[in-house]
């Protein structure tokens, strides 16, 4: 497990924090003034991606500490996608903040990381001075996986436990999607409730998302109890929103809840 330097401090740079099951979390660590900033990435994605590094270089000019990290399955973790599951990842991300960061921090969620920093924050409430989303897809795994799931899907996810679904990044190389995370996924929705969350929250999402759709922004605001909840909508933005103007528009939002 990653532990304190000697002279108490945090370690910086490239590390391995290593999980109680035997699984491994890589993540990059800057050091840095607070509130930090904490990147949670996609569903197939990584901490390598555009978001994430340009983060990365905007706190590193303004000396705030920031954290990226690989959920279990992508990137340099450890383990398969197809093994994760929603509470898995909530854990990765709770793991890494109270192992890694100090004081309050600034969630950034992208997609999935969308949903796993509004789980972050409803069990770490006190760690975390705001919050922001990026096409944000809290309840994906029921609102758009099995909702879209055809009967001839649904019989196949059943009968062999998975299902394969195309992928919005490689028409190529489809994802499997385990009954695991279907299943598992219910244990975590939050649409359907409020969501006790009363930090700042920034929510922008692309109207031209081919994947989460950009109501979704309009349904989490309607949950959160907070009222310092704000929702950027772009109208020719795609899911990504990974465009130099996109990436510029995330910066001014994190830098605004910093400041």
């Amino acid at each position: 497990m990653t532990n304190p330097t000697n002279d108490g401090t945090l370690p910086v740079g490239a590390g391995i924090l290593a999980r109680g099951d035997g699984a491994s979390i890589a993540y990059r660590r800057a050091a840095g003034t607070g509130p930090g900033v904490v990147f949670l990435h996609g569903f197939h994605s990584d901490m390598e991606g555009d978001k994430a590094l340009a983060l990365e270089a905007f706190c590193a000019a303004r000396g705030t500490a920031f954290l990226r990290f690989d959920l279990f399955g992508h990137g340099q973790s450890s383990g398969a996608v197809e093994d994760g599951c929603i509470g898995r990842w909530k854990d990765d991300a709770l793991a890494v903040i109270d192992t890694l960061t100090a004081g309050p921090q600034v969630l950034v969620g992208s997609s999935l990381g969308g949903w796993i920093a509004l789980l972050a924050a409803l069990e770490r409430p006190r760690r975390v001075a705001g919050l922001v989303g990026i096409a944000a897809a809290p309840d994906f795994t029921e609102d758009l996986m099995w909702a879209g799931f055809d009967e001839a899907q649904r019989r196949e996810m059943r009968e062999t436990g998975r299902v394969m679904m195309e992928n919005c990044y490689d028409p190529d190389d489809p994802w499997s999607i385990p009954r695991l995370l279907i299943d598992e996924g219910r244990n975590h929705l939050l649409l359907r409730d409020a969501i006790n969350l009363d930090c700042p929250v920034r929510l922008i999402h692309g109207q031209n998302d081919a994947d989460v759709p950009w109501r979704t922004a309009l349904r989490i605001a309607e949950c959160l109890v907070g009222d310092d909840v704000e929702v950027t909508l772009v109208k020719d933005g795609e899911h990504r929103l990974s465009r130099p103007a996109d990436l510029a528009r995330m910066i001014r939002t994190v830098e605004a809840l910093l400041g």
